[in-house]
């Protein structure tokens, strides 16, 4: 496995529709060690989740984990590393809930506004279908990186633009450091 390198915000692979993964392409060594590949990256740069658009891949994929000794999110439970091919979010709850969010291919923070639960339907790496009922901040990852596939940003989701914030400053008034 090996890490690939993040696009960041102005790439147009960012704001791109990313196209369906076929049942032949997923069977192949090459997108299976995409895949792979695209696992390491996420975890090696301790994301919560990483989408093929962020590194420069137009195909609806995206990877998952939460894991509680991540740095960038303490305490935010535990979600085991899950890859998704073709995600779809079936349903949303209507109840929903401002948090912080962040972004691996950006310096940018601001509070956004996601469903408090969702469900997500799609493959898993063999092509079985699969389904999560999300809530809390699973939910919210699967959503955002969801939204890359459709070339949606998480700026275009703030709704109050007072909390935008590079991340340095974001860390300074709202971490004390």
């Amino acid at each position: 496995m090996s890490t690939l390198s993040i696009v960041r915000l102005g790439h147009p692979a960012l704001r791109a529709k990313s196209k369906i993964v076929a049942k032949s392409e997923l069977k192949t060594k090459k997108f299976q060690r995409f895949l792979d590949d695209l696992a390491a990256t996420c975890l090696k740069v301790n994301g919560a989740g990483i989408a093929a658009p962020q590194v420069g891949v137009n195909k609806r994929i995206i990877v998952v984990k939460v894991d509680p000794s991540n740095p960038h999110y303490p305490d935010r439970g535990d979600f085991p590393l899950t890859i998704v091919v073709n995600p779809k979010v079936t349903k949303r709850s209507r109840a929903v809930e401002e948090d912080w969010e962040g972004d691996l291919s950006s310096d940018i923070r601001g509070v956004v506004p996601r469903a408090k639960f969702c469900t997500v339907v799609g493959w898993n790496r063999e092509g079985k279908p699969v389904r999560y009922n999300l809530i809390g901040f699973p939910a919210r990852v699967f959503q955002h990186e969801i939204d890359h596939l459709d070339g949606v940003f998480l700026i275009d989701r703030i709704e109050r633009k007072e909390t935008l914030s590079e991340t340095a400053e974001w860390e300074r008034q709202f971490l004390g450091e």
